[in-house]
């Protein structure tokens, strides 16, 4: 589930292999109509594909997007993967 308000979406449910593609569309969609910022904060389940998703979405902005609230396994992937410095997260 992807809810998006003015400048930002936010991510619930889950973010896995099984829905990967059809977030990231829903994702880039919102990132083209200036959505800069994505909260993790309802996210309840998530595995490394949301590394690469994050990536993703970096790259479709141009590296202008902020990722917020992210839980604690998601922190320790970016983290285990290295992929700190590519990412802006508040």
């Amino acid at each position: 589930m992807i809810a998006a308000d003015a400048g930002s979406l936010s991510l619930g449910g889950e973010l896995t292999v099984v829905n990967y593609v059809e977030r990231l569309e829903e994702a880039k969609a919102a990132l083209r109509e200036g959505r800069l910022a994505i909260d993790f904060a309802n996210v309840r389940e998530i595995d490394s594909s949301a590394i690469a998703f994050m990536l993703e979405c970096v790259r479709a902005t141009g590296n202008k997007v902020v990722f917020k609230s992210l839980p604690n396994t998601l922190s320790g992937l970016v983290s285990l993967y290295g992929v700190t410095d590519l990412l802006k997260i508040s």
